[in-house]
């Protein structure tokens, strides 16, 4: 099964759709060869077959992410610099918003204006209050003795699933 399908979306938008696992910076295809068929709410027709992950799958993803978090690429990435890159995806999805709400409307069955005017401009602002907050640094001063001077600093962990 390939990793990725053109679609026409009922409004007349076309666009190809990864149908593989996203592991590695990679679209790839599932381990199995098993697919989850996603279906219009409103006709009950098939809109694209998806490569279904088994456990196999979700290991080789949870390796890929520990790797990635340890590799000096992004772990030496300023946080500046990652900020930029989250900011430059709110750019993509505003500069796409037409598409993707058409595929959100499609695929969930919502109005098409909520999509485009709740829903999009919602996730958009998330992404751009969470780039802004990727260099800060927030500590918790925590209250000891005179003499000690302690604070907590919160930092990724690695995979959590």
């Amino acid at each position: 099964m390939s990793v990725s399908v053109d679609i026409m979306i009922p409004n007349g938008h076309r666009y190809t759709q990864p149908t593989g696992l996203f592991i590695n910076n990679e679209i790839v295809p599932c381990s199995s060869g098993q697919t989850i068929t996603s279906l219009d709410p409103a006709t009950d027709r098939p809109i694209a077959s998806v490569h279904a992950a088994n456990s196999n799958d979700v290991d080789r993803a949870v390796h890929a992410a520990k790797t990635a978090l340890v590799q000096p690429s992004w772990k030496l990435l300023p946080a500046t610099e990652r900020g930029r890159l989250m900011a430059r995806l709110a750019d993509l999805m505003e500069q796409n918003k037409v598409l993707l709400a058409s595929i959100d409307a499609w695929d969930n069955g919502k109005p098409y204006h909520v999509a485009l005017e709740e829903d999009l401009p919602e996730a958009i602002a998330t992404i751009r209050y969470y780039s802004g907050w990727a260099d800060k640094t927030c500590r918790q001063m925590l209250n000891t003795t005179p003499q000690k001077f302690a604070y907590t600093l919160r930092q990724p962990i690695g995979v959590v699933g």
